[in-house]
């Protein structure tokens, strides 16, 4: 469930009354930095919760909000000293809205009666941050938004003859404004300051308008406001006559001049938007083309690397083909050899060369010719068949028997058959021709289909190859046709619409220079309003017959709501004793904050603070309708004292959760409270405004988000 749903906003555009804060932003050297308390229709939202570790800046947000309202100091952390220049809010007042800034250690704020987005449209009013009598300060102008400025209180309220002092701003924000160092301590009202305790008791008063000296200061807040409202009317006209002497256009025509920027800004963001839209359109499309070239490409690519592979393969193949070619070839002739050529067979005389009757023989053994004995392995004779059964591994045996020592020739004897030779057959080795011969053929025949096929697919291969670089350059062509042409016509056109808008906003620039000094005269105007306004409420209250509030009555009151409170939180053993006294001291079981427990205490603190806050708001009295509470969890739940059980209940807290919402969404539906807690429980997770980290690579780290270390 969102906030929005739980809690009702008011309408961004009704008045209200008193300040709610919208936006606090810190100029900084480097970059701004913002928190955001705006609902989306810009309305503040009703509860805001900053959350997060330690030490992440929470808690500075607080101050340099009180900071900018005129506060005495500011968090002089590191990081910010470091960082920070100046601390803007924008608040909703019921003057309208407004943007207050204010520099690091500046004595003096400006205002701005706009909005922060448009600060720079208008002319800031400086107002000093002190005294606070000073009528022009940003403390009077602050409690104008609630009919406090002027207030004039005792120094010493007991004596009727005391001395008085105008009522400050920085006074009202103890109200405002709990922080940690006053949550859950004996210092709710500063009772260790006897000034500042003073000054607090008189400003819960002055709100209800029940303090002292009310009645002469009724007519002195008169006289002073009628003084004033002569003297704004006196400015307003001199500074009429002097723009008129001036010769400025009237503001009138000066506005249409601004209205008429602002409709042609409108008019070319539109275009510019259209633009954008074409351009990312048409970028697509090349974005498209450019992915079918690229696929078109590497299609091209693969067409030639599969053209090149099978023009590698038929070449290499054809080789094989022409080898296995050229060895069919020689078998065939090695196979036809014994019928084309004599083999080699003895038919002439080595002597006379007489052709021999009929070729040698082995006859008995012997060669028929020279009666020499022959190998057993040998059965016809030809040229050289003895040369080679003589043949051995270690050379050829002798020719002959050798002459003996005593010079006689040995008698013959058969030459012995080597083991390693073999005899010549000649039909077995015709038969290994022939077979090797028909498996050459076999393969040659398969070898050569596969060359055809691969021969035949060339011609599909180069077509494909054609087709697939004429694709790629026409989609080349294509992409360089669509990004020439679509781009340079966007170009053309942003161009003549920036220098339109640049044009619209020199005129825009020019005029609101002029309307500058016009909007001057609109401002005093409205806080002549506002004067005029407040003289008459006063007039009419110093002319009417009520009685002064009953001061007694206020307290009965704060200490209703106080056990009211007490009661929703479900404070342990309260039996309805809660009670505020005269010096707004509050108690449970009949004894002062200060004896409880420090879990009661901060229970006590919490309850104290939303019983005035509460109160004032719906009796309509003079609280700027916003409470910042610090760190609500201080000794509660798991962070009791050991000794401390009746409040280490994690419920506590939960408790003051809903009592706040469920207050919001009733009788304080309008006001503001913010909240800084380390750890919100689940029910107030809805109502979380910003949630810092401290982990530099999750979420927002901090207020000072680039300062990590």
């Amino acid at each position: 469930m969102t906030p929005e749903r739980d809690l009702e906003s008011p309408d961004a555009h009704t008045r209200i009354r008193g300040i709610r804060i919208l936006r606090l932003r810190l100029a900084g050297h480097s970059k701004p930095y913002e928190v955001d308390f705006r609902n989306e229709d810009g309305s503040p939202r009703p509860l805001s919760i900053i959350a997060g570790p330690t030490n992440t800046g929470k808690t500075s947000i607080l101050e340099l909000i009180a900071y900018a309202f005129g506060g005495s100091s500011y968090p002089d952390h590191e990081e910010i000293v470091r960082q920070v220049r100046a601390a803007i809010v924008e608040a909703d007042t019921t003057f309208g809205p407004i943007t207050v800034e204010r520099a690091i250690e500046a004595s003096t704020a400006l205002l701005f009666d706009t909005p922060l987005d448009r600060a720079g449209e208008t002319v800031p009013q400086p107002y000093p941050v002190g005294p606070p009598s000073d009528p022009a300060s940003l403390s009077s102008f602050l409690l104008s938004t609630i009919d406090l400025n002027d207030i004039q209180l005792k120094v010493a309220p007991t004596q009727q003859e005391s001395d008085t002092h105008i009522m400050s701003f920085r006074n009202l924000m103890w109200l405002c404004m709990v922080l940690n160092e006053r949550v859950g301590s004996t210092q709710i009202l500063w009772e260790g300051n006897h000034n500042k305790n003073r000054h607090l008791i008189q400003a819960v008063d002055a709100i209800f308008g029940v303090h002292e000296n009310e009645g002469a200061d009724l007519a002195s807040r008169i006289s002073r406001l009628n003084e004033h409202v002569l003297e704004a009317r006196r400015e307003i006209k001199a500074l009429e006559e002097f723009i008129r002497e001036q010769g400025s256009t009237p503001r009138q025509q000066l506005q249409e001049v601004v209205d008429n920027a602002e409709g042609e800004f409108a008019a070319i963001r539109g275009e510019l938007d259209r633009l954008d839209w074409e351009e990312a359109a048409s970028a697509q499309i090349v974005h498209e083309l450019r992915d079918r070239h690229q696929r078109a490409a590497r299609g091209a690519i693969q067409a030639r690397q599969r053209l090149r592979d099978r023009e590698a393969l038929v070449s290499r193949y054809a080789s094989l083909r022409a080898q296995y070619n050229d060895d069919i070839r020689k078998l065939t002739f090695l196979k036809q050899a014994k019928s084309i050529f004599d083999q080699l067979s003895v038919q002439v005389c080595p002597a006379c060369l007489g052709k021999l009757p009929e070729p040698p023989s082995v006859q008995a053994g012997q060669c028929s010719m020279c009666s020499r004995p022959v190998s057993t392995s040998v059965t016809s004779l030809t040229l050289g068949t003895m040369a080679s059964a003589r043949e051995t591994v270690a050379g050829f045996k002798d020719d002959g028997p050798a002459e003996a020592p005593n010079g006689k020739i040995p008698r013959q004897q058969e030459p012995e058959e080597s083991p390693d030779e073999v005899p010549f057959d000649d039909a077995g080795a015709l038969e290994a021709i022939s077979a090797d011969l028909t498996s050459t053929r076999r393969r040659f025949k398969e070898l050569n289909e596969y060359w055809l096929q691969l021969n035949d697919s060339l011609p599909a291969l180069r077509e494909a190859r054609a087709q697939a670089e004429a694709t790629e350059a026409a989609l080349a062509a294509e992409v360089d046709r669509a990004a020439s042409g679509k781009v340079t016509p966007y170009v053309a056109a942003r161009e003549n619409l920036l220098s339109r808008r640049q044009a619209a906003s020199v005129r825009r620039d020019r005029a609101n220079a002029a309307l500058k000094q016009w909007r001057i005269v609109e401002q005093r105007q409205r806080k002549l309003e506002v004067m005029a306004g407040e003289l008459a409420e006063l007039r009419s209250q110093n002319r009417s017959s009520k009685t002064r509030p009953d001061r007694s009555e206020m307290l009965a009151r704060l200490s209703s709501r106080y056990r009211q409170i007490l009661s929703d939180f479900e404070y342990p053993k309260h039996n309805n004793t809660g009670s505020i006294d005269k010096n707004l001291v509050p108690s449970v079981r009949h004894r002062p904050y200060r004896n409880a427990s420090s879990g009661g205490q901060v229970l006590q603190t919490l309850a104290w603070i939303l019983a005035i806050f509460e109160v004032a708001y719906e009796q309509g009295a003079n609280h700027p309708g916003f409470l910042l509470i610090d760190t609500p969890q201080k000794n509660l739940g798991g962070k009791a004292a050991e000794n401390d059980e009746e409040f280490a209940d994690v419920r506590l807290v939960e408790r003051f959760y809903r009592h706040i919402i469920k207050w919001l969404d009733g009788p304080g539906r309008g006001a503001q409270i913010v909240i800084v807690d380390n750890t919100p429980p689940a029910i107030a997770e809805p109502y979380i405004a910003v949630q810092f980290t401290r982990n530099p690579n999750s979420g927002r780290f901090g207020l000072i988000d680039n300062e990590v270390g």
